[in-house]
């Protein structure tokens, strides 16, 4: 596997924001994003690190959706449905974090 860097500009929550990912590719042309295993224990810090995740994969849902017209642009429909069907999971997903941060937070005043 060969390891390098992409930089790009893409919205998170808050604005543009121009980082870098690094990314392991094999020869599936598979790619995983670097995220540390270290799972905090406190309330409040598993709170800010929902939220985080929650805006980064609202972040890429969007990405996915502006893919999906450009899909559909350059006539690759069947791909563009599959690209939906990916971003349709991901607010799926989103939605179930949201409801588990209301009821962390909902717990926690009470």
């Amino acid at each position: 596997m060969s390891e390098h860097t992409h930089t790009y500009t893409h919205d998170h929550e808050g604005g543009d924001s121009e980082h870098t990912h690094d990314h392991e590719h094999d020869h599936h042309g598979h790619e995983h994003h670097e995220h540390s295993n270290d799972i905090p224990g406190s309330r409040d810090k598993i709170v800010a690190l929902l939220d985080y995740t929650l805006g980064h994969n609202r972040s890429h849902e969007d990405e996915l959706l502006r893919l999906k017209d450009k899909l559909r642009d350059i006539g690759e429909d069947e791909a563009a449905s599959r690209v939906e069907e990916a971003a349709d999971s991901f607010s799926r997903g989103n939605e179930l974090l949201d409801s588990a941060l209301k009821l962390i937070k909902e717990n926690h005043r009470g």
